[in-house]
């Protein structure tokens, strides 16, 4: 693990200076300074690392990360931790890294730095910097609801085979025009591989699917706004929709009603998640639910099975199932 003396020998300042700077404790220039942070960061190096060999029971913090996303599922997963935390006489604390994890390397850094036993990762994409950051971290670190090209476990849904079966359960009900809503093209966790599994449902049943059936977003309700008044002014309109979240599904229900159309007679609707307000839209949204408060608690059970034992967590798909209301 990277240490004050692999920061003095970079750097070419003493190991005292080094320390004193790590702790603000004044005496150097300012280009000390800063040429020190700087390789304090490039080798992923904490102010804690010498309390590494502490009694890691001294601190039972557990740490959570996650984006500033405005949807519901995220308190799910908080409930989950929590939890399993507080019957293990744990603490949680929790910090929030941008809308598309933007300050995520920061967010793992500060955990690094409180001293935590052990953290968790809510649906954030990990680019290959956060990846190796986590690799010389010295506690367990599980992600929840995403996934990394890496050997770091995680907690997930197989989001193609539940957007496959999304698709499916709207042909199941006779709807052969169907589109999709509001997936980010971009994300490789969940936006692509719910198109892909949207796609493969309906070309499975011999369905087209016309280019502008696809429409792009952020998961979000005003995703599902923009998608609806698109889908609108088609010539050849679908007849239901595979919205990519609850959030999605009601900015698509509630346009299409402001437009005049009547859910589920003009137009069905499923929505990705079965979050709170699934149940609460008019008409009830049907939804593909993920268990949310179980990837979390699934996810500190695992983490503290590792802390006390010092044994690697085992990665974990969840099963999805299609809560059937009103809205198909």
């Amino acid at each position: 693990m990277p240490t004050i003396k692999d920061i003095a020998t970079m750097t070419g300042v003493s190991i005292a200076t080094v320390s004193r700077v790590l702790n603000n404790q004044g005496g150097y220039s300012e280009e000390t300074r800063e040429k020190v942070e700087n390789a304090a960061r490039e080798i992923n190096y904490y102010r804690n690392e010498m309390a590494a060999s502490l009694k890691k029971s001294s601190a039972r913090i557990i740490g959570l990360i996650m984006p500033n996303a405005p949807t519901l599922f995220y308190g799910d997963i908080v409930e989950g931790i929590e939890t399993v935390a507080s019957r293990n006489n744990y603490s949680v604390i929790i910090t929030h890294a941008g809308q598309d994890g933007t300050n995520l390397m920061d967010c793992v850094s500060l955990m690094a730095e409180r001293r935590v036993e052990g953290l968790v990762i809510a649906s954030m994409s990990l680019n290959k910097s956060v990846e190796e950051q986590i690799k010389n971290l010295t506690f367990p670190v599980v992600l929840v609801s995403t996934c990394a090209g890496t050997d770091i476990p995680f907690i997930k849904v197989d989001d193609e085979s539940a957007a496959y079966d999304a698709t499916n359960y709207l042909i199941e009900h006779g709807h052969q025009e169907i589109a999709i809503a509001g997936p980010n093209l971009s994300d490789q966790i969940a936006g692509l591989p719910r198109v892909t599994g949207y796609r493969r449902a309906m070309t499975d049943h011999g369905l087209v699917v016309e280019p502008e059936w696809i429409h792009p977003g952020t998961f979000s309700f005003d995703s599902g706004i923009a998608a609806m008044h698109a889908f609108y002014n088609l010539a050849h309109r679908p007849d239901a929709v595979f919205a990519v979240s609850d959030d999605t599904a009601l900015g698509v229900m509630n346009t299409a009603m402001n437009l005049g159309l009547r859910v589920p007679e003009d137009l069905a609707v499923i929505g990705y998640d079965n979050t709170r307000i699934a149940s609460m839209a008019n008409p009830a949204l049907t939804a593909v639910s993920q268990p949310f408060f179980e990837m979390g608690a699934k996810a500190v059970q695992k983490m503290i099975g590792a802390i006390d034992s010092g044994r690697e967590i085992d990665s974990e798909i969840l099963h999805h199932r299609i809560f059937e209301r009103r809205s198909v």
